[in-house]
C-alpha cells in the first residue's frame, strides 16, 4: 500500500466542501452506484485534479463505496504525486494488459489509482495504439467499481499526448467542468460546453473554483 505525499494531506482531508458536490452529482445523474465521471476544465491550471481527487475522497466515505480514481492527464500527470505512486512507464502498457489489475495501484485511503503513463519521445508512437484500449479498461472499471472518477487533460489547447476529454466523456455518465472563478473567459466554457455536447456528453455542473465554498451549477 502507498501513503500520499505528507504536503497534500491538508488537501485531501478538506472531504466535507466536496461532499456536497459529490452528493448533488449523484441526484443530476440519478445514479448512486456504479457511477463514472469525466472531470475537465476548459483550460490548463483551472484546479480540476484537486476537484477530481477531493470527490473521489468523498466517493469512498463513509460507506467505502469502492472507487477508481483514473489520471488520464498524460499531458501533465499528478495524481501520481499526490498519492506517492508511480507512472505507468509506457502508454504500450495499456493495450497490452490483459486486465485493468495489472494497471491499478490500491492506496491505504480505499481508493485504487490508475496512473497515468510516462510519456517520452519513444512512447510517442504508442500513442496512436493506446486509442480504444483506454475506454476498453474504463467498461471494465465499470463492472468492479461503484464509483469512477476520470481527471482529464484540459480540453483546449488540444495537444499530443492527451487522452481527449471530449472523446472520454462518450464513456461516462457524465461531465464534470471545473473553471477558475474571475479568470476563465466565458468564451473558454462556451466553446468546452459545446464541444462536450457536439459529442453527446452530459455535462452535469459546473464547479466554481476559488470561491469560499466551491460550488456546482
Amino acid at each position: 500500500m502507498n501513503r500520499p505525499n505528507e504536503s497534500h494531506l491538508e488537501t485531501l482531508g478538506k472531504i466535507a466542501e466536496t461532499k456536497r458536490i459529490f452528493t448533488a452529482i449523484q441526484t443530476a445523474t440519478g445514479r448512486r452506484e456504479s457511477l463514472c465521471l469525466v472531470i475537465t476544465s476548459g483550460a490548463r491550471g483551472e484546479g480540476k485534479t484537486t476537484v477530481a481527487t477531493g470527490l473521489a475522497m468523498a466517493a469512498s466515505h463513509p460507506k467505502r463505496r469502492k472507487t477508481l480514481l483514473v489520471d488520464y492527464n498524460w499531458y501533465a500527470p499528478a495524481i501520481h504525486k499526490t498519492f506517492d505512486v508511480e507512472l505507468i512507464e509506457n502508454p504500450a502498457a495499456f493495450y497490452g494488459a490483459a486486465s485493468i489489475d495489472e494497471l491499478i495501484v490500491p492506496t491505504h485511503l480505499g481508493i485504487d489509482i490508475l496512473p497515468a503513463a510516462r510519456m517520452t519521445d519513444d512512447s510517442q508512437g504508442a500513442l496512436s495504439n493506446v486509442e480504444g484500449y483506454d475506454h476498453r479498461l474504463i467498461q471494465e472499471a465499470k463492472h468492479r467499481y461503484d464509483t469512477i472518477i476520470v481527471d482529464t487533460s484540459a480540453t483546449f489547447p488540444e495537444n499530443q499526448n492527451m487522452r481527449d476529454p471530449v472523446l472520454l466523456s462518450s464513456i461516462a455518465d457524465g461531465v464534470v467542468l471545473v473553471f477558475m472563478t474571475n479568470r476563465t473567459p466565458r468564451s473558454t466554457l462556451k466553446r468546452t460546453t459545446t464541444a462536450m455536447r457536439i459529442n453527446g456528453a452530459k455535462i452535469i455542473g459546473v464547479v466554481a473554483n476559488q470561491w469560499k465554498n466551491p460550488i456546482l451549477y
